[in-house]
């Protein structure tokens, strides 16, 4: 059938009724199914004739790429970690495999596009009646119950949306919010034989004592506390059996009917790129099942991080752990949110949460590389106070461009200035380049709270996020996954904080990281972010000035001295000199009203500032000898 035929029955569907519309549904079902054999058979026919040259020349290209990336990240000072899994997401070839197997799919086909096509009809009839609105909250509650009963890989794409915004409204994110992928354990002759299976061994020649009931079962996996022959304890976790053939499979019907889902999710007003959406998700869970990926992000992380204070993460045994069988070290410890037991061991949750903060902010702005999913069952707290890490199967990256944009962005918020977050999210790629941002600043406007003035209630991060999300919902945004893995994180981080500290604001403890790097990174976009926080048509803010200075002291990392080097770099700067010529004829004016730590602090840059130029302005140099005395 062709697109302009596709689009004159959407256009129809308003006029029709119940069973004329479940009749048009299927219909649109039959022809994804033709579609999908055939695009199934053409796959596994290129497929043969390709083989033999993509052995030929596929490795050696890829490798040839990878050298090639590699080079330019650290010439960039940028290395992203290689978190790609051992079988890479790949919809053809997977395509191609089921293409031998239509039985297989045709079983799962109704288990899994049915009731989700039969659900999209009932919203669809909503609409169409005018209840929409008022049965969105049921309708979420059914969906999400759906999700649940449809196996691990849908259960891990419900979670996934429940972060997504730019695709659904609050009641159904809320709902997926608490969607559990917790599942009886499989049994232990299966889970002892794929153990045995991927590492050669008889398991008592590789365990000394394996306990018989597994600690932890999942959706994925489960996990058992052993020994080793050497005495040490770990972690033995193991994947279910035909994990990665159930998820397979799941993610190649779902794309296959992505044209009648995508048909339909256009008749609630919605235009999706539900091929993109799908793909984005196989590649996030292809490597989320690939334990050698999670080994190497625990390596990473504990390297990275292992030498912040009261932080660290298990050591990973390699030589026995495969893409299905992970062997770590047994962590023994308490969950965070058990403030009663930290009370007791003589711990201070508070600064457990703030160190937990901390070393997530640092993880996400400062070198990229961060756990997106640090909820109370990824961490514990030892004896001797040590905030422990112990899955790393969800991790993320975050290039310069896009922690700059973070760090941006709350500068933006700071501000109350939503034209420029609003072209920060098309810079970013969130709104399309030819969209109109002014009803988007306006809804921006309307929508969210004055962030460093706010009470605690709205300061309350999921709240400012809630509030954020109606109004992408509302424009055509799409959410990279980047800032998708980003808001996750903080969403759980948060929930986590809150568990233990009732008064925990996340933005408001961030800001003082946030104040200390744009007064001490040197990077363009930062600079340029620092200039929009303090200047404010044409004039200096001395208070938002003295508020970051005070703030950047308020964190550990705080570097007083090279935070005076890098302003007065920047005011040399042609970029920076309206800001020392302001300081100095205002100073004089403004130092009563200024603390003395900013005072000195003033005093300091602007006296190196004169130094430095020779002195362009004698002003400058009065205005420092002023502060000093």
């Amino acid at each position: 059938m062709t697109d302009k035929k596709r689009k004159r029955e959407e256009e129809q569907v308003g006029r029709l009724n119940e069973v004329e519309l479940a009749s048009l549904v299927r219909k649109w079902q039959a022809q994804d199914e033709f579609r999908m054999r055939e695009t199934a058979m053409g796959v596994a026919v290129d497929t043969a004739v390709d083989r033999d040259a993509a052995a030929a020349n596929g490795t050696r290209l890829d490798k040839a790429r990878a050298r090639l990336r590699r080079a330019i990240e650290q010439a960039d000072g940028t290395i992203e970690p290689d978190m790609s899994p051992t079988v890479p997401y790949d919809p053809e070839r997977t395509a191609a495999f089921y293409a031998a197997k239509p039985v297989t799919v045709a079983i799962r086909q109704m288990q899994l596009v049915a009731p989700l096509a039969a659900f999209l009809t009932k919203v669809i009839l909503d609409v169409q009646r005018g209840k929409e609105e008022i049965h969105r909250q049921q309708r979420a509650e059914e969906l999400t119950s759906l999700i649940s009963s449809l196996g691990p890989a849908v259960i891990k794409a419900g979670q996934a949306l429940s972060s997504r915004s730019d695709l659904l409204p609050a009641e159904y994110l809320k709902e997926l919010s608490r969607l559990q992928d917790r599942v009886p354990p499989f049994a232990n002759e299966e889970a002892f034989a794929i153990v045995e299976r991927e590492l050669g061994r008889p398991i008592k020649e590789m365990y000394k004592s394996v306990q018989p009931q597994p600690v932890a079962a999942a959706s994925l996996g489960q996990v058992y506390r052993a020994t080793l022959h050497d005495g040490r304890e770990v972690a033995l976790k193991v994947q279910r059996p035909n994990c990665d053939a159930i998820i397979a499979l799941d993610l190649h019907i779902l794309r296959a009917y992505s044209t009648t889902i995508t048909s339909l999710i256009k008749l609630l007003g919605r235009d999706v790129d539900l091929v993109s959406v799908i793909d984005d998700f196989g590649t996030l869970i292809y490597a989320e099942i690939d334990y050698r990926v999670e080994a190497n992000n625990a390596v990473r992380f504990r390297q990275l991080y292992g030498m912040i204070t009261n932080v660290s993460a298990p050591e990973i045994i390699p030589a026995l752990s495969t893409r299905r069988v992970l062997t770590m070290e047994w962590i023994n410890g308490i969950r965070l949110t058990d403030r009663k037991a930290l009370i007791e061991r003589g711990l201070e949750p508070a600064q457990l949460v703030e160190t937990l903060v901390q070393c997530s902010l640092r993880q996400m702005l400062e070198i990229g590389f961060f756990h997106a999913d640090p909820h109370a069952g990824n961490l514990l707290v030892t004896d001797d106070g040590k905030l422990t890490y112990i899955d790393f199967g969800m991790m993320s990256f975050l290039q310069s461009k896009q922690r700059y944009a973070i760090i941006e962005a709350v500068v933006h918020l700071v501000n109350r200035d939503f034209g420029s977050l609003a072209v920060l999210y098309k810079r970013l790629g969130f709104i399309p380049e030819a969209q109109d941002v002014a009803p988007i600043v306006s809804a921006l406007e309307s929508a969210l709270p004055d962030v460093l003035n706010a009470s605690v209630s709205e300061l309350n991060f999921k709240s400012v996020i809630d509030k954020l999300g109606d109004v992408m919902y509302e424009y055509p945004f799409s959410l990279p996954p980047f800032y998708i893995a980003i808001i996750r994180c903080l969403l759980v981080l948060e929930g986590v904080a809150l568990q233990v500290d009732q008064e925990f604001a996340i933005i408001k403890d961030a800001y003082p990281y946030i104040a200390a790097r744009l007064l001490t990174d040197r990077s363009p976009e930062l600079q340029r972010a620092f200039q929009q926080l303090v200047f404010k048509d044409g004039e200096l803010r001395w208070d938002y000035l003295q508020a970051l200075i005070e703030n950047a002291g308020a964190t550990s990392d705080y570097d007083a001295i090279k935070t005076v080097e890098q302003l007065s770099d920047y005011l040399l700067s042609p970029t920076g000199e309206p800001l020392l010529q302001a300081i100095a004829n205002a100073l004089a004016d403004e130092l009563d009203t200024l603390g003395a730590e900013s005072a000195l602090y003033v005093s300091s840059v602007l006296t190196t500032a004169a130094a430095g130029q020779g002195l362009a302005s004698q002003s400058a140099a009065a205005a420092a000898a002023a502060a000093a005395s």
